[in-house]
């Protein structure tokens, strides 16, 4: 795939309009520390670029991470995801705004411009193309579940570099024993209480699945543990609502709103499992992988081939 490689900008070319700069920088501690791994698309053993603002954190030669953190404790907090290509992060303004009201559900006080600038921050300057994580927590705090006495909020950034391969490999989905509460604000949110998520991935791997479809009490599929689920019946992709315990996926409304572009209509709509075993073929959204078709769903096969037409309109995406 041809990436297009625009002029990179001197100041934050990841997030145009930011007033961020060092001369501007917030007061409060920014420390940049390294770690291992990368759970994207790796072409090259690089490692992640780390960042984080918070305001206990320790003098030098200390923890430079204060470990009363309510997101390290009680995984209170939110969290975004996003692709950088050529150095900009993409669909930049809807990340944005959805960690923001992420935040905000929490009860997380985040001035939108601290955010911002932040996240301006967060890719270095020699960045091409990436996966970029900001982390929002409530902050540190005294022990207990209320938040009680609490700081202002730290902000984490993680960049890992990495190219885009798009389209990835079709995948196998199981559909998972553990049910998603639609009325759980970890079932709706990005937030960091994903211990559901890691436990279904696990089984499904262990059972020689990639991933874990997982449904609510009433039987409707919800969402795997990374994407959102789309079934074609036909031109028609149908995708379940958020009631169902649905994260409001940045891919997932993009297509929505683009996908008729391709030649398909959209209907938003309940799933069972039945209903999922009749379709033409089930494909998956998120940030990082755009879209990927579902080879096979349990023991149920489906078509693996991506429409031409929504190959290219993920890839005139990529290249805006």
């Amino acid at each position: 795939m041809s990436v297009a490689r625009p002029a990179r900008r001197k100041t934050s070319p990841a997030f145009p309009g930011s007033s961020w700069s060092p001369a501007t920088q917030s007061p409060l501690r920014l420390r940049a520390v390294a770690a291992t791994g990368m759970p994207m698309i790796k072409t090259e053993d690089i490692r992640p670029t780390i960042r984080l603002r918070q305001t206990s954190a320790g003098p030098a030669g200390r923890e430079p991470f204060d470990l009363t953190d309510r997101g390290l404790m009680l995984g209170d907090g939110v969290f975004d995801t996003s692709l950088v290509v050529a150095g900009k992060v993409l669909l930049m303004e809807a990340h944005l705004e959805r960690l923001a009201k992420d935040a905000a559900a929490l009860g997380i006080d985040i001035d939108p411009g601290t955010l911002r600038s932040f996240a301006a921050d967060a890719i270095p300057d020699e960045a091409e193309d990436g996966a970029l994580r900001l982390t929002v927590t409530r902050g540190p705090g005294p022990r207990g579940v209320a938040p009680r006495a609490v700081g202002e909020a730290t902000l984490i950034s993680k960049f890992d570099p990495g190219k885009p391969a798009f389209p990835a490999p079709p995948i196998r989905l199981a559909c998972s024993d553990i049910l998603r509460n639609p009325s759980a604000p970890s079932s709706r949110r990005k937030t960091l209480s994903y211990t559901d998520a890691v436990i279904g991935t696990q089984r499904a791997k262990a059972a020689g699945f990639d991933d874990a479809l997982y449904f609510t009490p009433g039987g409707h599929a919800a969402c795997t543990s990374i994407a959102n689920i789309f079934a074609r019946f036909g031109q028609t992709l149908v995708t379940p609502p958020l009631e169902d315990g649905v994260v409001d996926g940045i891919m997932r409304a993009w297509l929505l709103k683009t996908a008729p572009d391709a030649g398909f209509k959209v209907e938003v709509a309940s799933l069972s499992a039945q209903a999922l075993a009749r379709a033409d073929a089930l494909y998956l959204t998120n940030s990082l992988q755009l879209i990927r078709a579902v080879e096979g769903l349990d023991d149920i096969r489906f078509d693996a081939a991506l429409p031409v037409s929504l190959v290219e309109l993920f890839t005139d995406l990529l290249d805006s």
